[in-house]
């Protein structure tokens, strides 16, 4: 039945042209006009595919960072953090600069076994960390889920939850065996929020961020809060030596490879940084000042930038709309611009604006009722859209776009088309861009502050680690902004290694005499 169709149709176009040719039709023009035709065709898809791509770049130019916006950023950056090493005003300050009381990286000579809690995200680590000197160390962890109900419930339920995984771990490894009765372990506790420390081993939480609002704990002292939790137990022997930003660690686990490591730089689910500064420029410092206690490495949270407005020039209607629906609207802007924790959600934010406006998946909302449903919980989710997709979806370099249309089905976008897959692989490589060069900005604002002739900054976080684009346009961006000699350095477990050696620093100078080292940071 197929063949007899098909030589009907053929005998009817040959039928066709006999009969035009008979009122005196050529061939030749009729391929003249049939070439017309497609051509007036083809022009009026392409006009039509250039205003849809206009408007999309329209939509996305604000996106779009000149290297003259980037240094004002900077600009902006480094007077926040002058003003806020100067006093501690947190309503007129964007910037907190809070000093850590760590004065001294690694010389070498360290040694001795700590335990580290790294808390920062929806799970943390406990650690065992052996160093047998020369900074050379064994290291065994294990990873624990938070329960949600615990990132928004009441705090010391938070803290108890975490000693009892502190017990679990050291029964699981067997660590009191051969311990004499009376010994405790060391430990320093990796917390990844603002605090306002008084020493080492006092501070005083500021504020939540990442999504944890437990109660009862921000205005607290954070150490205590642990160590009871601790002795409520009666059989945990730990005390709780050290307080430690996760910043902090990843620049002292660098610092025992790299001498010239006076930075550190975290860009992941939240983004922040910490470098060396002299005290002579912190007229607000009021500890020690002598020949030993020269510099103080200060945890800038510099997330918060934009709290007071030097932002505003740069954030778009989407980043406002960003703000308003998180869990804390009007504080963290520039990490809300950057971290991993906010890039998927922007992006989901634009898409949702281009269905909005068809330009994106026209007429599917009305015309496929059971796709509906998926989009609706797409386009109403927020959060549904991660950071991961963003990094996956950039790298897409497949020529039909298959893997942005596997991982938009995986998220309940069935059968996108070429179309929509390449305006959202922009959107993506857009919004990861952006990120990227305001990333470089901040850390070429560090670079320029240290003054010196060779910068090693050490890096960790997913986006540095894992999201390879980022990092090239990182790497990019800054070698334009930075004209001093520097590199970038992924921090091997920064969080446990750093803030093991932050413990044990503090452990060699109370033994002994500070020893500086010329291959060693001092």
């Amino acid at each position: 039945m197929a063949s007899s169709s098909s030589n009907y149709i053929i005998e009817f176009k040959i039928d066709v042209i006999k009969t035009l040719k008979i009122v005196g039709i050529s061939t030749g023009v009729l391929t003249a006009i049939g070439l017309g035709a497609y051509y007036i065709h083809r022009r009026s898809q392409s006009s039509k595919r250039v205003i849809l791509r206009d408007e999309v770049r329209n939509i996305l130019r604000p996106f779009q960072l000149t290297e003259e916006q980037l240094r004002r950023v900077m600009a902006n950056l480094n007077t926040e953090m002058t003003n806020a090493l100067k006093v501690d005003n947190s309503v007129e300050n964007d910037l907190a600069m809070f000093p850590t009381y760590v004065h001294h990286g690694p010389s070498g000579k360290e040694s001795g076994e700590y335990l580290v809690v790294d808390l920062g995200g929806s799970n943390f680590r406990v650690s065992h960390v052996f160093i047998e000197g020369r900074n050379r160390m064994r290291l065994n962890n294990k990873i624990f889920l938070i329960p949600h109900s615990l990132l928004l419930g009441e705090g010391e339920k938070l803290f108890d939850y975490i000693a009892e995984c502190l017990q679990r771990f050291i029964d699981d490894n067997k660590l009191s065996v051969l311990k004499t009765a009376d010994y405790k372990f060391d430990l320093a506790f990796t917390f990844s929020f603002p605090c306002q420390q008084k020493s080492l081993r006092e501070a005083t939480l500021v504020s939540w961020t990442k999504g944890f609002s437990c109660t009862s704990v921000v205005g607290n002292d954070v150490v205590l809060m642990l160590q009871q939790a601790i002795d409520r137990r009666k059989n945990l022997p730990i005390q709780v030596v050290a307080l430690v930003n996760d910043t902090v660690g990843t620049l002292m686990a660098c610092s025992s490879n790299y001498r010239d490591c006076k930075a550190g730089v975290i860009l992941g689910t939240g983004m922040n940084a910490c470098y060396f500064e002299a005290l002579d420029n912190i007229p607000k410092w009021k500890g020690a000042r002598d020949n030993q206690t020269k510099q103080v490495i200060i945890n800038t949270e510099w997330g918060a930038l934009g709290k007071n407005g030097c932002l505003d020039f740069i954030r778009t209607d989407i980043d406002r709309e960003l703000d308003e629906s998180s869990l804390t609207p009007h504080q963290q802007v520039f990490e809300k611009m950057i971290s991993a924790l906010y890039l998927g959600e922007i992006v989901r934010l634009i898409i949702v604006d281009l269905v909005q406006r068809s330009i994106l998946f026209p007429g599917r909302m009305q015309k496929s009722p059971s796709i509906r449903p998926d989009y609706n919980i797409f386009l109403i989710l927020r959060g549904s859209f991660y950071a991961k997709h963003v990094a996956d979806i950039e790298n897409d370099t497949t020529d039909d776009l298959s893997t942005t249309a596997t991982i938009l089905t995986s998220i309940g976008i069935h059968d996108p088309s070429y179309d929509d897959c390449f305006i959202i692989r922009e959107v993506c490589k857009t919004v990861s861009l952006r990120a990227a060069k305001l990333a470089a900005a901040a850390i070429a604002v560090l670079i320029n502050r240290l003054n010196m002739s060779s910068v090693t900054v050490a890096v960790d976080g997913t986006l540095f680690r894992h999201h390879e684009q980022f990092k090239q346009n990182l790497s990019r961006t800054l070698g334009r902004l930075v004209l001093r000699a520097h590199r970038l350095v992924l921090s091997e477990d920064g969080s446990s290694k750093g803030s093991a050696l932050v413990a044990a620093v503090d452990r060699r100078l109370k033994t002994s005499p500070i020893v500086y080292e010329k291959n060693l940071p001092s």
